[in-house]
This record gives structure tokens, C-alpha cells and sequence, in this order.
């Protein structure tokens, strides 16, 4: 593995890299408040036979924020994306992309589809912010064991309540509680889970992205709808559905359905949380193995 600090004179991002550059490549995009190495366990599964670059996203571990809310806006975001691939790849390359990072992706597939070879989404790119916040807004939700968001200001209010309240004394409290908020634990799933932190001039710990980069990402997610580019995607698609928790499953049935209706994607419910890739990391490697080859 190698991270590299990619610099140009507007694009400033760290990226991450497997394997040997004479395989076909595999371009990695992580999702809302992840870092690259959030595919850490399956690019080291997967670098035998592929050159995996991994893109860590604005205002995400060591890659800066933009300043300001246009600057997440899809058409900016796939403009930087498609600078920092040209440098690694110029030829056909695949799709690796979990939740956020698949939206991002789906829109780039759709300006560049003869750039993507094949597409691997993790649970990710079928999300319509619109769609679930009507959902829940029209369901008995005293039967929900969370409390859904159903406004865009209510799920902006959340995920900046999340980002910035996460913070810790120490690097042991942050791990003790990280190691139960998943369903297991290695070295190499540690070492990412430490990524997704940094450690201020006083010792405390806290998310390296910000409420604010959360603010401005769901706001991109919400003015950009992927539904808006179905129809234009012809690049073959496979979703890997998360099926945890159970109590989101009919507002995932209805997404996905719609989704796979007008891109002819192929669906696998997998029975894992919204984190696939860190729940089962060797079935991941080997259902993509399988797809992309």
C-alpha cells in the first residue's frame, strides 16, 4: 500500500494504492465521512490482480474541504474526480464505490461511459434523499427503533450533530467504543478506523470531516438526484444491498426496485449493515474478483 499526496495548482488530495500498475485498474471512491483507506481490507485482498486507486474525497481525512457549498456540487466534484484519474489512469478502468462516493460515481459514468469498464457499488448510488424523507415522514414511527430524518434540514441537522460531537479524550476511549459499533475487528480494520480520526494540539480526538463538509455533501445529494441519470448510465452495474438494519429494508426494496428498473443493474442482498466492505471484507473481495474479470 502507498498514499500519496496528489498536488496540482487546484486540486490538493490524498490517494491511496495496491498492487501492481500493469493490471487493470480499479478506481475507489469511499463515502460520506469515510478516508480512502476504506477500502484498506479489500484493496489488500485484491492487489494481486488489480492496481487499486483509492480517491479520498474533499474535506475527508488529509484531503483540505472546499470552501465553499458550490464547490460540492456534482459537476465541480467530477471535474476534480476526473483530474486527480487522468493522472492514474488513462485507459478504461473499473468502479469500486461505497454510499456517497457510488452517487458520485454513477454521475461520472454517466458523463464518461466509455471511461468505466464495469461498476461495483456498495451499497451506494441509489439514495434519493427526496424519496426517503417522504417515506418516513408517512410511517408509524413510534414502531422505528431510530429516529428517521424526514427533511433535508433534519438530516443535515444529524450528521453535524454526528460529525462534530465525536470526539474523545484518547486514542484508547475512541477505540474501545469504535470496536463496538461494528460487527467485528482486525488489525487492518483499526488501523481504518484510526484514519477517520486526527488528534488537536490538546490531545483530544475527533473526525477528521467536519459537520460543515457533511452539510455541504448532503446538500449536493440532494440538489444532484442520481434518479435524474438513470436512463443516460449504460455501464453495467452491480449493487451489493445491504440488509441491516431490517427496519430500513422496504424503503431500500423500494430504491433499489426503481434503480434497477431503468439501469438493468443486477442486485445482491447481502446480509450485512450499510458498511459491506468492513462487515465482510473477503466476500466483497471475492464477489468483485468474480464481476470485474
Amino acid at each position: 500500500m502507498e498514499q500519496i499526496t496528489f498536488k496540482t495548482k487546484n486540486i490538493n488530495a490524498r490517494v491511496c494504492t495496491w498492487g501492481d500498475k500493469d493490471n487493470p485498474t480499479i478506481i475507489c471512491l469511499h463515502g460520506l465521512g469515510s478516508t480512502n483507506l476504506s477500502f484498506l481490507e479489500v484493496g489488500e485482498l485484491l492487489k494481486d490482480k488489480y492496481y487499486i486507486v483509492s480517491i479520498e474525497l474533499p474535506g475527508h481525512g488529509k484531503t483540505p474541504a472546499f470552501d465553499n457549498d458550490e464547490d460540492y456540487a456534482v459537476p465541480n466534484l467530477i471535474s476534480w474526480l476526473s483530474s486527480i484519474i487522468n493522472q492514474f489512469e488513462k485507459e478504461r478502468f473499473f468502479i469500486m464505490a461505497h454510499s456517497w462516493g457510488g452517487c458520485i460515481a454513477l454521475h461520472y459514468a454517466a458523463l464518461y461511459p466509455k471511461k468505466v469498464r464495469k461498476m461495483l457499488l456498495i451499497d451506494g448510488g441509489y439514495h434519493q434523499k427526496q424519496a426517503i424523507y417522504d417515506y418516513f415522514s408517512n410511517v408509524d414511527r413510534e414502531k422505528l427503533n431510530f429516529h428517521p430524518n424526514c427533511s433535508l434540514a433534519e438530516e443535515i441537522a444529524e450528521y453535524k450533530a454526528d460529525f462534530d460531537g465525536y470526539v474523545f479524550s484518547n486514542w484508547n476511549d475512541f477505540l474501545a467504543v469504535e470496536k463496538e459499533n461494528y460487527a467485528r475487528w482486525s488489525p487492518l480494520l483499526e488501523q481504518a478506523s484510526m484514519d477517520l480520526m486526527k488528534e488537536d494540539t490538546d490531545g483530544t480526538i475527533r473526525f477528521c470531516a467536519s459537520g460543515e463538509t457533511a452539510r455541504k455533501s448532503i446538500i449536493s445529494m440532494y440538489n444532484y438526484p442520481t434518479s435524474l441519470i438513470y436512463d443516460r448510465l449504460k455501464t453495467q452495474i452491480l449493487l451489493l444491498q445491504s440488509t441491516l438494519p431490517e427496519s430500513c429494508n422496504e424503503i431500500r426494496t423500494i430504491l433499489v426496485d426503481d434503480f434497477q428498473k431503468h439501469t438493468n443493474c443486477i442486485v445482491k442482498r447481502i446480509a450485512a449493515s450499510h458498511l459491506i466492505h468492513w462487515d465482510n471484507p473477503l466476500l466483497v473481495a471475492n464477489i468483485a474478483k468474480e464481476w470485474l474479470k
